[in-house]
């Protein structure tokens, strides 16, 4: 149970808010079809690949 909570408490903390704000955001802008410059939906798909890169590519020093 101690497990759980603690998982839980790890998906609360502000890089995952932000990233699943990010993916959120840039799948409504999808599914909507918003009609947004290319140059700025460019620029918003780009920081958004880079966010979700940087969340699954890092490591967790405290486990080493």
């Amino acid at each position: 149970m101690k497990k759980i909570i603690e998982n839980i408490a790890k998906l609360i903390d502000l890089k995952s808010i932000i990233t699943l704000s990010l993916i959120m955001t840039l799948e409504i802008l999808i599914i909507k079809g918003a009609k947004l410059d290319n140059d700025l939906f460019l620029l918003f798909s780009n920081i958004t690949t880079m966010v979700i890169t940087f969340y699954f590519a890092k490591k967790d020093n405290k486990e080493e």
